[in-house]
């Protein structure tokens, strides 16, 4: 009984031994428990963001740190992207992560502290909008000169509505206003806006957009400085007019709007025109373009009247005789051309005349016949003289060697004559067929040029009185004709001259 007692006070005063997993789970439970939802203060360090797109940070003080993870759908609602060394302040709940052992904050809201923290994420806003073109002048639209119906996007509560109404009723009262009451500050108050102004555009009558409210703080401002209302109004179709507080406040808003206006009276006042402002120009205009239309009627008018006191409309023909005068002078000058003309063309056919008979192979072969005579004669005379000279010289050789040599000098004489005969026959073969050649090529010449040449291809001549004739208007019916041909002519009758 004793050892039985023993063993159960041992057994009883054995520690609880955790596992790490239990342990780690059982710190997870008391901290998830305890610190289900907390705010902290501290600096960022250490903060990355791998393509998960999910946020590690670390948050410090001057003591300590404590592990932070932000998740992308948490991020996506800030106001601002955070930076190392920003101060801010931070919601969310106390965890363990198992596979580390570490306990870390899961973050679900993020805020700057203090009025700088917001003039930092404005800055940043602005300029990741403004890389982005939404502030370039040029995709800014114009206002309409004469509106007719104009949106309104404000609280319906506030003086911004009720001194945008009473302006534009003062200043034309045919303008019609629709009102789309939104939240402008607070939370969701920029979704309401954005949410308003796409509203406004799926309208078809609304011409322009005037969206803003009152002064306030940049807190009571902040709805403006949001970048869903900043995209809405840039992808807003209708010309959209920002009206955001006082003249020295300025909202992103007012940057990406077609038109900034100091205040929501200004705005009224530059989006309608005054109607009494309207109707006097339109007068106006009425009466400078009856001047200007009586003006030119009066104008012409006179003009008018000087053309019709004019000869012209008085005596029109007058106006021919100039014109009959140039026509009388004209028929004179071309019976005159048509006359040199005749001449001219007379003259030219005579010339063609003498130079064909001048080309005549009769002629030519007269005169090749002539030439060849002259060379004949030149040729005999030649020959004459060389002969003569030729003999006189072999007569002096004769009389030499026979006073040397009678039988040695008939032989020699004899061998002399026989080659002397023999060169002058060679020579006059010569001469002979080189005349004979170079009258050939004068006769081949004559031939290419001769008429006959053509007429032997089929053509013919007609004359006229020894005139060539060029055309049927030459002749009348009953001529005696005279067609030449190759070979032979006819005497022919012109029965019917053809064009």
């Amino acid at each position: 009984m004793q050892d039985s007692l023993n063993f159960d006070e041992a057994e009883e005063s054995q520690p609880h031994v955790y596992t790490v997993s239990e342990l780690t789970r059982t710190v997870r439970g008391v901290l998830e428990t305890e610190f289900d939802s907390v705010w902290v203060e501290g600096e960022i360090s250490n903060l990355r963001i791998p393509s998960s797109q999910h946020a590690y940070f670390v948050l410090k003080d001057e003591k300590s740190q404590v592990r932070c993870v932000m998740f992308r759908n948490a991020r996506t609602r800030l106001k601002h992207h955070p930076e190392d060394g920003d101060h801010v302040i931070l919601f969310g709940r106390f965890t363990v992560y198992d596979a580390r052992g570490e306990y870390q904050i899961i973050v679900e809201k993020l805020e700057p502290m203090g009025l700088g923290a917001l003039q930092k994420a404005f800055e940043q806003l602005k300029e990741k909008l403004s890389q982005e073109g939404l502030f370039d002048e040029e995709r800014k639209k114009p206002l309409p000169e004469f509106p007719w119906k104009v949106g309104v996007v404000t609280s319906s509560t506030g003086a911004a509505v009720r001194d945008i109404l009473n302006i534009i009723r003062r200043r034309n009262p045919k303008v019609s206003v629709l009102i789309n009451p939104v939240k402008v500050q607070g939370e969701g108050s920029a979704e309401e806006i954005a949410t308003a102004v796409r509203e406004m555009n799926r309208l078809k009558d609304v011409d322009v957009l005037i969206v803003g409210r009152g002064g306030g703080s940049i807190e009571d401002l902040w709805a403006f400085n949001e970048e869903v209302v900043a995209r809405a109004i840039a992808q807003s179709k209708i010309p959209v007019v920002s009206a955001v507080g006082h003249e020295i406040d300025f909202t992103i808003a007012d940057f990406v709007a077609d038109l900034r206006a100091p205040t929501p009276s200004a705005a009224a006042e530059l989006t309608v025109p005054v109607l009494q402002d309207i109707v006097g120009q339109l007068a106006y205009l009425a009466r400078q373009s009856v001047v200007l239309t009586r003006r030119p009627i009066v104008d012409f008018k006179t003009h008018l009247q000087r053309l019709i006191d004019r000869r012209f409309f008085r005596d029109p023909l007058h106006i021919l005789a100039p014109t009959q005068q140039r026509v009388d002078d004209l028929n004179l000058r071309l019976v005159r051309s048509l006359g040199q003309g005749v001449i001219l063309q007379k003259q030219r056919l005579v010339n063609r005349v003498e130079q064909l008979f001048q080309a005549s192979p009769k002629r030519a072969i007269q005169l090749g016949g002539e030439r060849l005579g002259n060379l004949n004669l030149r040729l005999l005379r030649g020959l004459s003289q060389g002969i003569v000279w030729q003999n006189q010289r072999l007569r002096t050789r004769v009389d030499s060697l026979l006073q040397a040599s009678p039988n040695k000098a008939i032989l020699r004489l004899e061998e002399k004559r026989a080659s002397l005969h023999h060169r002058l026959i060679e020579k006059i073969r010569s001469l002979a067929q080189l005349e004979k050649n170079r009258f050939s090529g004068v006769v081949n010449n004559l031939n290419a040029l001769s008429p006959l040449t053509i007429l032997d291809r089929g053509y013919s001549i007609c004359t006229l009185n020894g005139n060539a004739v060029k055309s049927s208007t030459e002749t009348k019916p009953g001529d005696a004709v005279e067609v030449r041909l190759s070979k032979g002519r006819l005497d022919c009758v012109v029965s019917k001259t053809l064009d």
